[in-house]
């Protein structure tokens, strides 16, 4: 014990330690389902030494009601290091890909943590792997691989999270082996000259973040993972209080041939007034998605990601800029031709300088069939949650 102890004070004097943990305590008021208390969280630790910097992501998930939603899991932990045009890292990690605000085509390193949010896109699952970027001014280029694909829980249909109403078995059925690696090239480039824009062309070849679910008993899916080429746009456009942005991907699939090749599109506009009443800031957002199949007669409607296809979003933002950092967020995603409909509002506001108070609500409106919005048929939920953050 007292080598572990010496050890311990012999480290933490050699790196320099930082640590942010933050708690939520919510309740949930489900219209279609029994009502939850749940406590959230994640404790972000960095490590800092002559050589290297550690980061360590831990999150945890407890809800009274549903088993399911009960987790501890080492969602990141990885280590970095700068050089002077170049860095590099190895380990479990978070990646963000994407211009738009409802939804993004490109953020396809990670795979999604349904069991947190489904309707949350920064709720995401670490992958395992490494990468080295070398910096050209503003410019850069990276170059990454994924080392293999894990394993997906996702809610059933007895909880009010599940994405479709057939029993699920999580484990994860691959057309190559699992320790197949993904790579990917990411090029990023910066114009402040003529227009302040910046743009990401990504290509990727592996395996895809997209699933189709394939039947392995009766009444019960699996995910499957097969393999694509796959060429991603990311661009911004800057002018005066005005962003355009765009997201584009096309996906060839290449061991399965019930798939099609598909491509995705996606582009938008973000607006900004300034001091609208009093102090407080307004922003506008308008965003349209699309899906385009190669095939129409070869498998589509499998993937959570298809939910966004020929769909609008409308956002609004009010940032009250005042000293508790007021905000308020209404969002609606309408299909073009479908009855359905997805809203959201959230409110939050800061009390004392570790707690947040922030109210959601949530309501889901559709009645096409054979899609995976048809599951939740019409349905809402309402949470309040507190946040404390140390």
């Amino acid at each position: 014990m007292r080598v572990v102890l010496l050890l311990a004070f012999v480290l933490s004097s050699l790196m320099a330690f930082e640590q942010k943990t933050e708690i939520g305590l919510s309740g949930i008021a489900y219209s279609n389902y029994n009502n939850e208390i749940a406590v959230d969280g994640k404790s972000e630790i960095t490590l800092d030494n002559a050589y290297f910097q550690t980061y360590v992501n831990i999150g945890f998930l407890y809800s009274n009601e549903y088993k399911e939603r009960r987790y501890l899991l080492l969602n990141e932990f990885y280590v970095s290091k700068e050089f002077d045009a170049y860095s590099v890292s190895l380990g479990k990690k978070v990646k963000y890909w994407g211009e738009l605000e409802g939804f993004n085509i490109a953020d396809i390193y990670n795979q999604k943590n349904t069991l947190k949010n489904l309707f949350d896109k920064s709720a995401k699952y670490g992958a395992w792997g490494t990468d080295i970027t070398h910096y050209f001014d503003e410019n850069s280029l990276e170059i990454g691989v994924k080392f293999y694909e894990e394993d997906i829980k996702l809610p059933t249909k007895q909880t009010a999270y599940a994405p479709f109403s057939l029993n699920y078995d999580s484990e994860l059925y691959l057309h190559h082996e699992r320790y197949s690696p993904t790579f990917y090239v990411k090029a990023n480039f910066v114009n402040d000259v003529y227009l302040d824009s910046e743009t990401s062309l990504i290509l990727v070849h592996g395996y895809d973040n997209k699933r189709n679910f394939i039947p392995i008993a009766t009444g019960t899916l699996a995910q499957y993972a097969y393999k694509v080429n796959k060429a991603l746009l990311l661009s911004h456009i800057i002018y005066n209080d005005t962003i355009f942005k765009t997201e584009l991907a096309y996906t060839d699939v290449r061991d399965n041939v019930q798939m099609s090749d598909y491509t995705q599109l996606s582009g938008g506009v973000e607006h900004s007034f300034y001091e609208v009443v009093g102090s407080s800031d307004i922003t506008l957002f308008s965003e349209y998605y699309r899906y385009l199949y190669s095939d129409i007669n070869k498998v589509k409607n499998v993937d959570i990601s298809e939910i966004y296809d020929n769909d609008i979003f409308l956002a609004l933002r009010v940032n009250l800029n005042d000293v508790r950092s007021s905000e308020l967020k209404v969002g609606i995603l309408k299909d073009v031709k479908k009855k359905e409909k997805v809203m959201k509002v959230i409110l939050k506001t800061r009390v004392y300088d570790s707690f947040v108070i922030e109210g959601e609500y949530l309501q889901i409106r559709t009645s096409a069939k054979n899609t995976i919005l048809s599951h939740f048929g019409n349905s809402s939920r309402f949470t309040l949650a507190i946040h404390y953050t140390f």
